[in-house]
This record gives structure tokens, C-alpha cells and sequence, in this order.
């Protein structure tokens, strides 16, 4: 019984916390919906009609593209500033702006002209191939991240940053002679070894905690610089959730350390399951993992999964405890504002629990 009211003491503190809203949406600027400011502006209007309370535009795209006016990134030829236009109407219908911002994918499998040029920021697989993502444990990669989300946050009137990919690539990265050999030097092992099994999982656990400490480190000096430029500004994060922490998994994304720390304010975990006891799990484990503060749960919407299955999954999340949910995208879940308007008007009156 004891325990039983813990738990719901521990709902009820990560509840009263702030958070941008119980129901948000990915913009993901598909030309059909955006090749005008006037089509972004009118489908900004029709997601406030639908309910949805915040945004989280792509304002840095894996592709180490920006869909804003950068002056340290290349710009996604729009033809327009997108992140101002979402800002401009998402504001004027009382929506909260949370750009969406990927961290570590740099070109995700073409290099750009930064990695080119500074080839010692790759992630390197265990065969020696450079990747096109930032290793974290380069503090001249880290800077360049932080630059790009100071930039952004210094020139518009956002109300935070939502961060995607602090992690690193799926599979054996980074195993590049820096790693190696602070690694080695740390550890006295060879790292290249730790990564077999067959060597023992805690040889693999010692090389999965300092790639989780180059990652945290990453995430430090992001929070301190978007406090630096912006203190009021939220920072928040899109996270692989539990299952980050499986023995399986290689990106070392250890985001409950990042909330034990107070770097973020609320965080919004995967929820990409097609089977409801799959989902259902996950989503409860992120329940009791983010304790302290808002929990949203990112739902993958469109019309092969049908608003009836979108609405499944809302009143799921909120039986588990979340503090709402995030639609990936705006867009894919635009043609189901009809079906979908009336639970997402509920969820945000916190109708839906």
C-alpha cells in the first residue's frame, strides 16, 4: 500500500510540473503543406482548431540543414524563414514554439562541408569507416553543436529547444584514437574488444558508461548554453525511452541522467508500437523512469495506422500515467483532425486520464 501511494505521489509531483501542454505535434515542412508561408500558416490554424497546444518545427535537420536563417549552417532552400513563420502564427493562436533540433547527425550517411573539413569530429564504426554524425567526446564538435543551438535561440522568439539524436549512431561507434585512447587510458581496456560480448557484458558495460559520459557531457554544455542565451527557455528531449538502456542497444543515450541532473524539463519518449501490449509496456517503464518531471508520449500517426488507433493509444498513454502526447508529424495527422479533433480538445482540458 505504502508503495502503491509513493508511485502516485511521484505521478502527481511529475504532473504539476510545467509542460508546454498534454498535446503537441512534430512539424515536419512536407512541401505539400508548406511550399508557401501562407499553406504553413494555414496549417498551423487548422492543428490550433484541432486542439494541439505546442509545435516542435524542424529547425536542424539530420541532414545538418537548417530550416531557419543560420549564419553557421546551410539553409534548406525554402524560400522563406519557416521557423519564423511557425513562430509568427503558432504564437498568435497561443501555441508554444519548441524547435526540433537534431544533435549528433551531421549529413547522417553523406558528410557535410563542417565534417569535411574537420574529419577528427566523425563518429568512426569499428571497421574505421567515418560517419557523418559528431562524436561527443570531441569538445570542438560539442561547441559547434551548442553555437548552432545558442544561434537559435538568440535570434527567435522561442519558448524552448527539443532535442532528437543526443545519442550515438546504432551499432559499434565511435572507435575512432581519441575515444580508444582516453578509453584505454580510463579503463585500461581495449575498446574495440569490450564490444564483444564473448568478452564479458562488464568489460561492455564499462565501454557503454563512457560513451553514456561523453553523451551527458554533450547534453551539459547544451542546457548551459541555451541557459546562457535564453534562462527561461525549456529544454526538452526526444529519447529511444526504457529500452536506451538494453544491453542490446549502442547509442548510449542515458537520459535518466539527464533528468536526474535538472537538464531537462519534460521529456517525450518513443512510442512507435504497433502492438498495444508492446506499447503499453514501454510507455508505463517511461512512467516510472521519469519521475521528476512531465513525461509526453510521441505517437506515430497516419492513415495507415487510422485515428482510431491514434485514439487507442492517447487514452493508453494517460491510463499509464503520461502527461500527454506528441503526434509525429502535424502534417500526417492533418487529414484525421476530423476524427482525431474531439479527443485532442479533451486531452488538452485534461479530459483524458
Amino acid at each position: 500500500m505504502r508503495r502503491f501511494l509513493t508511485i502516485l505521489l511521484v505521478l502527481a509531483s511529475a504532473s504539476a510540473l510545467a509542460s508546454p501542454g498534454k498535446v503537441g505535434a512534430y512539424v515536419f515542412f512536407t512541401r505539400k503543406y508548406s511550399t508557401t508561408p501562407e499553406q504553413l500558416k494555414a496549417l498551423i490554424n487548422d492543428a490550433a482548431d484541432a486542439g494541439v497546444q505546442f509545435l516542435l518545427p524542424y529547425a536542424r535537420t539530420t541532414e545538418g540543414m537548417a530550416l531557419y536563417d543560420s549564419k553557421i549552417m546551410p539553409q534548406l532552400p525554402k524560400g522563406y524563414d519557416a521557423l519564423k513563420v511557425v513562430i509568427e502564427a503558432a504564437h498568435a493562436r497561443g501555441m508554444e514554439v519548441h524547435p526540433w533540433f537534431t544533435v549528433a547527425s551531421e549529413g547522417f550517411d553523406a558528410p557535410t562541408e563542417i565534417l569535411k573539413e574537420h574529419p577528427d569530429w566523425c563518429q568512426v564504426d569499428i571497421k574505421g569507416k567515418r560517419e557523418a554524425w559528431l562524436d561527443p567526446s570531441c569538445p570542438e564538435a560539442r561547441q559547434f553543436i551548442v553555437s548552432m543551438v545558442k544561434e537559435i535561440a538568440a535570434n527567435y522568439d522561442i519558448d524552448g529547444i527539443s532535442l532528437d539524436y543526443l545519442r550515438y549512431r546504432e551499432g559499434p561507434h565511435c572507435y575512432c584514437d581519441r575515444c580508444t585512447s582516453q578509453f584505454k587510458a580510463q579503463f585500461g581496456l581495449d575498446a574495440k574488444a569490450c564490444d564483444d560480448p564473448n568478452n564479458g557484458y562488464v568489460n561492455w558495460g564499462k565501454w557503454r558508461l563512457w560513451r553514456y559520459r561523453q553523451n551527458n557531457q554533450l547534453a551539459r554544455e547544451i542546457r548551459a548554453g541555451l541557459k546562457e542565451v535564453k534562462p527561461d527557455a525549456d529544454l526538452s528531449a526526444y529519447v529511444w525511452g526504457a529500452q536506451a538502456y538494453g544491453t542490446g542497444w549502442g547509442i548510449s543515450q542515458d537520459w535518466e541522467t539527464w533528468m536526474e541532473e535538472g537538464l531537462l524539463d519534460w521529456v517525450n519518449p518513443m512510442g512507435y508500437y504497433s502492438d498495444r501490449r508492446e506499447f503499453l509496456t514501454a510507455a508505463k517503464w517511461n512512467r516510472e523512469m521519469a519521475t521528476d518531471i512531465p513525461m509526453l508520449v510521441t505517437l506515430a500517426v497516419s492513415r495507415r495506422r487510422g485515428p482510431a488507433r491514434t485514439k487507442q493509444q492517447i487514452e493508453d498513454a494517460m491510463d499509464c500515467g503520461a502527461d500527454g502526447v506528441v503526434l509525429f508529424t502535424l502534417e500526417y495527422a492533418r487529414p484525421m483532425f476530423k476524427e482525431l479533433s474531439p479527443i485532442l480538445h479533451k486531452l488538452a482540458e485534461g479530459k483524458v486520464k
